[in-house]
């Protein structure tokens, strides 16, 4: 079940080479934004097929508008030099990103909490969890 088709992919060819691994393993995908099922008595749904096409075009073009909105933002906040972006090359060293975040290395080091129990404690995200968590294993 997805709430919409973006939910599947961005790309038309994702969208319909999903739904077609789904169809092959007898399994019916349910979009709720249409309350609309692919496959039906173990059969595929050709208007379902036929509006998964023209959404998943749909969804296509909103992504690569966002794209393209954003690349055009971006290009603003620099004319303005409000944003300059991440400089070319720069990375933090594994010490020195363990030392930023010590509350979560010391959760790591120190209990047996799950590492989206330590981001909701800290505060961080999940994914700076797992970084830090696996910098610790090196």
């Amino acid at each position: 079940m997805v709430s919409e088709i973006s939910r599947v992919g961005r790309s038309v060819v994702d969208v319909l080479n999903f739904v077609e691994m789904l169809y092959e393993k007898g399994i019916a995908l349910y979009i709720q934004q249409f309350n609309m099922l692919t496959m039906e008595n173990n059969h595929e749904n050709p208007i379902a097929k036929m509006l998964l096409q023209m959404l998943s075009i749909g969804a296509e073009m909103e992504n690569n508008q966002r794209k393209i909105r954003q690349f055009e933002g971006i290009k603003h906040a620099q004319l303005k030099h409000l944003y300059s972006g991440r400089m070319s090359g720069a990375k933090t060293s594994p010490s020195k990103l363990v030392s930023k975040y010590k509350n979560v290395a010391d959760l790591i080091d120190k209990s047996e909490l799950s590492v989206r129990r330590i981001a909701g404690i800290t505060g961080h995200s999940i994914n700076t969890v797992r970084k830090i968590k696996q910098l610790k294993e090196i």
